[in-house]
């Protein structure tokens, strides 16, 4: 069936690829000018200072209506001077009462507001950028776009002004030269782009057209010329901090509760090396303060992955992620042996302490660009020793197991931007550990070439691990990964073909992350869009594709299957959507047992599920999801229903309540071994509840209240219990050994967590954080039937509560130096 579905879909493709589509327009230009007076950032545009530059303008809309002229008009003025460039705009507007002005956190991207960015391509690569936004509120975001990938978690110390006024409203930007880099040249020209988003509309626009049929979206800017004899200055920033924590564990009935505190102090330095080079460096690293985990229960064979929080990793990492060969959460995370700690323990002897998280010493990164193009990007981090600490029941002697040896974390890439939105990747990913335990290695190339036209794209890529000292005969582990895809990457019609081979000895999870290796996949994909405003819609989006895996080693078939989906925009900005997935045949789950090669045969299933948004404009949101998944053989079934309501309350307090609930019905899974290792699976119901609370009340643009609360409740029923048979199918067990299941138990899992955090950011790049964070964990083998009375008994359940408060002030040295001259 594979075999004639995938020519066919091709067929249809490349019949259609002739099909024209609107080309970018022309580059739009506009000349900085030199100013001997810089301007006064209070949101006034002095024209004896503004005006000596010629507004850039006519911005093209981008959504909706793509290629139609704006709706309002936009003049920006572009200045520089040896210390700053700065930008200054006039948003006219024809109806100034309806300028939307929500107020949000730093950084929080699409608010109820009317906005003003500027993107500046400073090496004019046409595919990195650096972006700075600003609201009329005055909330300010900033961002790096790096080869289609946006960093939200990047910050730069800049300045802006808003002011509205009787024609729209004003807006004066600061960049200083510190906040970014750019080549050392005499004479340079940067890429550039404008953007402004008139909210009561849903209007966004652009100085230069941005077409959406068009992939990239920095490859689409216009250019700055005029800009002569910069010099980068010396960019060296500090970032100290101080802060302190009381801790608090409620414990049992049996254990008194435990009151901890700490006083912690370190530092953050940034370091200039050249115009395009820089250091980043954190000393005594403290994340007491991070967002907590959204946790799970996690029933299948494969580690879950979350979200990375801490500030140092996540910003400026663009480069590190590329090949999606560093999983940073490795870094600081579990204990490598700390599953391993119970069973050194001698006779009489207990765990007391076995830490759950590595301890960090510091961490460092190197990146940059050369103005040829080439990312070099170094980074590095360190851990210490980490043990648990067992006491003797009858001495009360204590002694210590090592669980996760100093290692050292490296990651090397090379990124050279080629012509045409392409590229060729180096990555190198190495783990050295102390204590004679093993090492690892990853190395892999990935490159991209798109035509001159940017229509048609090919990459490809490969990866080998290699592990030192894990095989007991000392031998090198070696796996391999490689993948090729050919692709149509603009117009309405798109399409793509993707092969991938893992080998089974393919292993990057010391600092990467992957699922499961051993597969050979294969799939192929038809889109076809519509851009402009057709029918009842704004845009519409669809997909089909085809997907078909086996196994590496050895070659045996293990699924295919058919997908799809449907979205569009109405009129009134509202989103609806369905998605579908069919599975027509058997499946081989060669993991799931969790003794390979033992396989679990997966009988035929299907999928549907819709989605829809409302206007977010509007006070009263609302997002919703709901889907079944079904299969017959065992009569198993997964009913979801998500429901997202949003409540603008003013410009200041936004409330979102998040509520989303599933029941699998006839759950088949991996319970564990009985006596005699037969490999038994069990029929379970599994519903799970989450519910979330977020909230933030923004005082100003420089301060606010932030909270995040979550409860989540899943419960896992045994019905009954299976025995895996060699072939894959499930063979009920008899009532005789019923008994003999009693080992396998039910799961009630409460999770429930609130982060409250107030920031005030009352210097530039200086923040003062108070944070309190309440966290409950109780798995039970009881079940509870009812909500109020699960939720009685988590409450009074073992609670730790974390109150802390964290000073960070920025230093510049040049504005040091400028302070202590003056």
């Amino acid at each position: 069936m594979f075999s004639k579905v995938v020519p066919f879909l091709f067929a249809v493709a490349f019949l259609s690829s002739f099909v024209s589509f609107a080309q970018a327009g022309k580059y739009k230009t506009t000349t900085a000018v030199r100013t001997a007076t810089a301007p006064v950032l209070d949101g006034e545009l002095e024209p004896e200072v503004w005006q000596q530059a010629q507004p850039a303008k006519d911005f093209i809309r981008f959504d909706p209506l793509n290629g139609k002229p704006s709706a309002q008009r936009t003049d920006v003025y572009l200045l520089y001077d040896d210390d700053a460039v700065y930008i200054g705009a006039k948003l006219h507007d024809t109806a100034p009462d309806s300028i939307l002005t929500q107020l949000g956190n730093r950084d929080s991207g699409e608010t109820n507001a009317d906005m003003f960015g500027v993107y500046l391509d400073t090496y004019n690569d046409k595919q990195n950028a650096f972006a700075f936004l600003v609201s009329a509120a005055g909330v300010q975001t900033d961002m790096k776009l790096s080869q289609g990938r946006e960093d939200w978690n990047w910050n730069a110390v800049w300045a802006s002004k808003v002011k509205l006024n009787e024609d729209g409203w004003t807006v004066e930007l600061r960049i200083p030269y510190g906040a970014i880099r750019f080549p050392d040249a005499q004479v340079q020209t940067w890429g550039l782009n404008f953007m402004r988003v008139i909210r009561r509309t849903r209007e966004k626009s652009f100085w230069n057209h941005v077409d959406n049929a068009v992939e990239g979206f920095v490859n689409q800017e216009g250019r700055a010329i005029g800009i002569e004899g910069l010099r980068s200055p010396v960019r060296l920033q500090f970032t100290p901090y101080v802060s302190g924590y009381v801790s608090t564990y409620s414990g049992d009935a049996e254990n008194k509760p435990i009151t901890s505190h700490a006083i912690n102090g370190g530092m953050d330095v940034k370091y200039g090396i050249n115009d395009a080079f820089t250091l980043d460096v954190t000393l005594i690293p403290d994340f007491g303060q991070t967002a907590s985990d959204n946790k799970v229960l996690n029933l299948s064979p494969f580690e879950v992955k979350y979200s990375e929080n801490r500030q140092f990793f996540t910003e400026g990492t663009e480069l590190f992620n590329k090949a999606n060969l560093f999983y940073s959460r490795r870094i600081g995370g579990k204990p490598i042996l700390y599953n391993s700690a119970a069973d050194s323990l001698h006779a009489g002897e207990a765990l007391v302490e076995n830490p759950l998280v590595s301890s960090l010493v510091n961490a460092a990164k190197v990146s940059g660009r050369t103005r040829r193009g080439l990312g070099i990007g170094i980074f590095n981090a360190i851990t210490r020793n980490m043990f648990a600490t067992a006491q003797d029941s009858i001495t009360g002697q204590t002694r210590e197991i090592l669980t996760d040896p100093a290692t050292n974390y490296n990651v090397f890439v090379l990124d050279q931007t080629l012509p045409r939105n392409s590229y060729i990747t180096f990555t190198n990913t190495n783990v050295t550990r102390g204590s004679n335990l093993y090492d690892a290695n990853v190395s892999g190339l990935q490159v991209r070439f798109a035509d001159r036209s940017n229509t048609f794209a090919v990459a490809a890529g490969g990866n080998l691990s290699q592990l030192y000292g894990k095989d007991t005969n000392g031998d090198v582990a070696l796996g391999h990964q490689y993948n090729i895809s050919l692709a149509k990457i603009s117009g309405n019609l798109l399409y793509s073909l993707r092969h991938t081979t893992e080998s089974d000895t393919y292993d990057i999870n010391d600092l990467g992350y992957l699922q499961n290796n051993n597969e050979v996949s294969t799939s192929a994909q038809v889109n076809y869009n519509l851009y402009q405003p057709y029918w009842k819609f704004l845009n519409w989006n669809n997909r089909l594709s085809v997907n078909h895996s086996m196994l590496y080693a050895p070659r045996a078939f293990t699924s295919w299957g058919l997908s799809g989906s449907s979205g569009a925009k109405l009129r009134d900005f509202t989103w609806v959507g369905i998605n579908w997935s069919v599975r027509p045949e058997n499946a081989y789950d060669y993991y799931e047992a969790r003794a390979f090669p033992q396989v679990f045969v997966k009988p035929p299933a299907f999928e549907v599920s819709s989605n829809f948004s409302t206007d977010y404009r509007k006070r009263l949101a609302l997002d919703a999801n709901t889907g079944l998944w079904r299969s017959r053989r065992y009569n198993q079934s997964v009913w979801w229903l998500g429901l997202t309501p949003r409540f603008r309350v003013n410009d200041k307090l936004l409330l979102s309540n998040g509520n989303s609930y599933s029941i699998e019905r006839h759950d088949l899974g991996y319970a564990g071994k009985d006596a005699a290792r037969h490999t038994i699976f069990g029929d379970r119901q599994v519903t799970t509840l989450t519910t979330t609370l977020s909230g933030a009340y923004i005082f100003s643009e420089k301060s606010g209240l932030m909270l995040n609360m979550r409860h989540y409740w899943s419960q896992a029923a045994y019905n009954s219990f299976y025995e895996l048979t060699q072939n894959g199918l499930l063979q009920q067990v008899t009532s005789e050994r019923n008994g003999s299941m009693a080992g396998f138990k039910d799961i009630n899992l409460n999770l429930f967590n609130i982060d409250l955090v107030y920031s005030w950011r009352f210097a530039p790049g200086s923040e003062l954080r108070v944070v309190w964070k309440n966290a409950i964990q109780d798995s039970k083998t009881e079940l509870v039937p009812r909500y109020l009375e699960n939720m009685s008994h988590t409450l009074q359940a073992p609670q730790s509560n974390n109150f802390s408060v964290k000073l960070l002030y920025f230093i510049d040295y040049i504005a040091l130096k400028n302070v202590l001259s003056a």
